[in-house]
């Protein structure tokens, strides 16, 4: 009697557990690799100053046009009609620099595209796009935060790749590169001062680190991942396959609780 009802008891958990294993046989797929694409924290490292770019007005340019005294330039590296985080990232820091307290002039967004394929038109219409949020943010008329776009030839693009740390990877069939979501907080004489790592941020954190920039101080490195703006999974994808194992572990973790109560609950000898 006992026995039987232990039975019954997990029956349900045990039906819950077979619905979240994978629809295939065989064994569960292994965890994937790490992603070559990431950004390696270069803090004090020079940028190519001297690189040649064009922005977004088609204007041949150098990187160093991008700097003035007492001014930090948030850096970002990704590319202009991305479909995914590049979006975001760049709201993500708007939207801190507004909430950050931080005058207009103290800091500089450039955002520069990985993609050598990337034309000044393409650059000219995200920036617009980036100029129109800005103004929403801001409401009262007050002006936007200076925004530049740039594209570069490939031995610009590895050259500034390079010092930064950032590496890319092809992409799939939703973005043609993968790549690591981050701003490069840069000094007005062109060095690596911090990193702030994802697509939103902390307007404290924000604002430290622009101080810490404008004033030629290099900050402290980041524990914080950069997230990766493409899918390396094609079957399941990385985010689903974390939410499966979320709830597989939630199944195990329901069986275990069913057991436990029919065991107390079973009927005295």
């Amino acid at each position: 009697m006992r026995r039987a009802a232990l039975l019954l008891a997990l029956a349900p958990a045990a039906a819950l557990a077979q619905a979240l294993a994978p629809a295939h046989d065989g064994p569960l797929a292994p965890t994937p690799a790490a992603p070559s694409a990431a950004y390696e924290q270069r803090l004090g490292a020079a940028l190519p100053l001297a690189a040649p770019f064009t922005d977004s007005d088609g204007r041949a340019i150098r990187l160093a046009d991008e700097f003035a005294p007492h001014t930090a330039v948030l850096l970002m590296l990704g590319y202009h009609r991305c479909p995914q985080l590049c979006g975001l990232a760049t709201q993500g820091v708007l939207e801190a620099l507004r909430r950050s307290g931080l005058a207009t002039a103290a800091a500089r967004i450039v955002f520069v595209s990985v993609d050598p394929t990337e034309t000044p038109a393409d650059a000219a219409a995200r920036r617009r796009a980036d100029l129109d949020y800005a103004r929403l943010l801001a409401g009262d008329g007050a002006a936007p935060p200076a925004i530049d776009r740039l594209v570069g030839p490939p031995t610009s693009l590895r050259a500034l790749a390079a010092q930064v740390g950032f590496r890319d990877a092809a992409g799939d069939a939703q973005a043609r590169l993968a790549h690591p979501e981050a701003v490069v907080v840069a000094t007005p004489d062109g060095r690596v001062s911090r990193y702030l790592m994802g697509v939103r941020f902390e307007p404290a954190d924000l604002r430290t680190a622009v101080d810490d920039a404008a004033g030629n101080r290099i900050g402290a490195l980041t524990d914080r991942l950069a997230l990766l703006c493409a899918h390396f999974d094609p079957r399941v994808g990385l985010h689903s396959a974390g939410v499966m194992t979320t709830l597989r572990l939630v199944g195990l973790a329901t069986l275990a609780a069913l057991a436990g109560f029919a065991w107390r609950h079973r009927s005295p000898r």
